[in-house]
């Protein structure tokens, strides 16, 4: 029978195993070989485009017109849209919870050889939101450090759930590289919004192969301190995280959230 002296000394083993699976200093060298071939595809596209530029300008015709004209239909009748759902929300937020409110939060995870720090601020204003935070991955070889903003994350709740869709970008900060971001997710509030559950999944658009970045997270928090308006939460979970189609991460996360904002 194995015991649990047998089983701490496997893990130990395992743990410098790990590290030699995923580094940073490799993840850098992948960023610096993405935005040179990215570099050089912008020269090809523009040298090709300059070639064609004065046909495609004897092709208008009244076609693009009334295309043009569509797709500013199509644009109007989604802000109209987009306008009376915001309203309808705000005029009936007590029926939402967390529909107003500001957030800040920090986590750490590890997997007992690497480690990520993420603290963020989130502002919900009716069926919109803006996320932002700061993103670091570290282990033996180094640091990987970014600023990860969804500008705009549009939130459709049901009672007591919203699902997420967001657009915005990471930028790296060495090497210096960015990439347009997305995000889809929910948000489960339970018990008066005392047990929450979020889950999000972030993706990179590719700029070669393969993407620089997908991230799915999914964690718990549970409040503890509820003064009106004001409330602190711990939270647990899970991260993985998948860089350029082979560097994988799964973290354990800890950490906590204070709340501004009603129930």
């Amino acid at each position: 029978m194995i015991n649990f002296k047998q089983i701490v000394i496997m893990l130990l083993l395992l743990i410098p195993a790990t590290s030699l699976i995923c580094q940073v200093r490799d993840i850098k060298e992948d960023i610096k070989n993405d935005k040179s071939s990215t570099s050089s595809s912008k020269s090809y596209s523009s040298t090709y485009s300059s070639n064609r530029s004065s046909s495609c300008y004897e092709d208008e015709s009244f076609g693009d017109w009334i295309a043009g004209e569509i797709f500013y239909g199509i644009v109007k009748g989604v802000g109209f849209v987009t306008y009376q759902a915001q309203s309808n929300v705000l005029e009936n937020r007590d029926r939402y919870p967390n529909i107003i409110s500001f957030e800040a939060g920090l986590d750490w995870g590890t997997t007992f050889s690497e480690n990520t720090l993420n603290p963020s601020v989130r502002l919900n204003w009716g069926i919109f939101a803006s996320d932002f935070r700061y993103s670091e991955l570290m282990d033996n070889t180094g640091r990987l450090r970014s600023w990860d903003w969804q500008v705009l994350v549009v939130r459709v709740p049901i009672k007591n759930l919203k699902i997420n869709y967001g657009i915005g970008f990471t930028s790296i900060l060495d090497p210096v590289e960015s990439y347009f971001e997305s995000s889809t997710g929910f948000d489960l509030n339970l018990i008066n919004s005392k047990l929450n559950f979020n889950g999000n999944y972030r993706w990179t658009k590719r700029k070669s192969d393969e993407r620089y970045r997908q991230e799915v997270k999914v964690t718990g928090d549970f409040t503890v301190i509820n003064n009106g308006t004001f409330h602190v939460s711990p939270m647990i979970g899970c991260t993985y995280q998948e860089y350029f189609g082979k560097h994988h991460y799964l973290f354990l996360n800890a950490g906590f959230k204070i709340r501004l904002g009603k129930n």
